[in-house]
Order: C-alpha cells, then structure tokens, then sequence
C-alpha cells in the first residue's frame, strides 16, 4: 500500500466511523475492490484503523472516562460502570470466538465471497437500523411502553452481545448497540452516549488482538501510522457534523443500498 492510499483509507475510517453503516465494512469493500488488497489483510486494516478513532472517543470523552475510572477502581459503580463491565464481559464473550471464525473465513476465501458477506451484513444491518427507528416509536404511540431512565443489567447484557456481533464487517456496531438499546426503551440520547462509551474498551481489545498482526507485515509500519493519524483527525473535525447529519438521514436505506451492490459484484465475480 502507499501513503496516499492509506491517507484515502483513514479518510474514509474518519468519516464512516461515525455512522452507522459499517465502518470496517464498508473500508473492507473499499480495500478489496478498489486498493486490490487480499481479504485477511483488508479485514486487520480494517480493525487497525480503529486505533485512530478510539483515540478521538479518548479525546471526546476524556472527562467523563477520567471519572469512570476512578469509579471503576474504587469499586464504586453505578449504572455506567455496571453498564460498562457487563457489556464488555458479553461482547468478549461473543466477539472473540466470531472475531477468530471470520479471520479464518477472511484468509480461506477469495474477494468475491468476502464482498457476499459483507453485502448480506450490510442488508442486515438495514433492516435492524430500520427497525429500531420505527418499532419505539409504535409502543410508545399505542402506551405500550415508555423510555427508560437507566438502563439496566439486561440492557448492558442485550448491548454486549450486539456489540459483539458487529465483529463481523458490514454489521454496523453503532448501529446495533443504538438499535439495541432503542428497542429496549433506553433514551435516545442515553443510547447513543452509552454505544460510544462501551466502544472504548471493545476497540481496544480488537487492536489488542490485531495489533501483532500488523506488525508481521513486510511494508514499513509509518504506512498504517499514515491511515490511523489520518482517521484521528478526520474523527476529530468530522464527529460534531456526523452527529447532526445521522439526526437527519435514513441510513438503513445506504445499509441495504451498498449492501445490495456488494451483492451483486460477488455473484458477478463468480459469474465471470
């Protein structure tokens, strides 16, 4: 890979990080098809880029972990730090095994195959997204259910496993924590700060794993320095905006969108 095509890919991280549609996904379709890179490779570059969005997430929240912390340390938890452990807990508990069976998959299978998996995630990434915006809205119109002021062990549990799911490329994590959390009858705005928070330690041990990877790799190691800076300051600049513009668009429609074209390409690919 070049640095210009690394500064690309850290720009694409930067901004598709923030909403939800896949990040890992939609860089590994963009790595595969376009930069040409085999699919085992894609999917670690993928998860590597990571580090320069948690680092915008450590910058954006560094106020509220540095209390957290402290809580967690003292054994003084309450409904974040709870939410917090038992989330991780169930995301590791789901995530590691996935994580291991679709790096396998990624080494074992040609980029058509890979492009039908993501393409199929991304659809089913729609239709959850499309989902939790609508079925809330439903119960709470007909009095069947209200919106929760803390959420709970279930809730944190529910959030773990789906953040866990989301290992796999095209399963929007964002997506499936908010819309998880939503279906539950957490608050928007709890929902969404809850997803970023229990990101922080999930990324974390994603590039726990990832990293050795990486670093066995023959070209030089300031070429994903280049992507991961690059998808630092891109998160940085672009968060504030991402968050107005995913108040406003319909993502589950760009999920089953992109989904179907990575669909089509791979049975194109077998075709041909």
């Amino acid at each position: 890979m070049e640095y210009y095509q690394a500064i690309i890919i850290g720009l694409f991280q930067g901004i598709t990080e923030w909403l939800p549609i896949s990040s890992s996904g939609q860089t590994m379709l963009f790595l595969i098809n376009l930069l040409k890179i085999p699919p085992e490779q894609a999917y670690s570059y993928s998860l590597l880029l990571h580090l320069g969005t948690l680092m915008a997430l450590f910058f954006k929240f560094r106020y509220e972990l540095s209390k957290i912390l402290l809580k967690l340390v003292l054994f003084r938890w309450e409904e974040e730090e709870k939410f917090l452990f038992y989330s991780t807990l169930f995301t590791g508990i789901v995530g590691l095994p996935l994580y291991k069976t679709f790096k396998l998959v990624a080494s074992s299978f040609n980029g058509e195959a890979i492009n039908g998996i993501i393409g199929i995630a991304l659809i089913l990434t729609g239709i959850i997204l499309k989902k939790s915006r609508e079925a809330p809205l439903e119960k709470l119109e007909k009095g069947l259910k209200s919106e929760k002021e803390e959420a709970t062990i279930f809730d944190s549990i529910i959030a773990g496993v789906a953040q866990g799911i989301a290992v796999i490329p095209g399963i929007s994590r964002s997506g499936m924590t908010v819309g998880s959390l939503l279906l539950l009858g957490v608050k928007q705005e709890k929902a969404i700060r809850l997803s970023f928070l229990m990101a922080i330690p999930a990324i974390t041990g994603a590039l726990f794993l990832e990293l050795p990877e990486v670093s066995r790799t023959s070209e030089p190691l300031t070429i994903p320095l280049a992507a991961v800076i690059t998808a630092f300051v891109v998160s940085i600049l672009m968060i504030e905006v991402m968050f107005r513009l995913a108040k406003r668009l319909d993502f589950s429609k760009f999920c089953i969108f992109f989904g179907f074209i990575a669909l089509i390409a791979s049975l194109l690919g077998v075709l041909i």
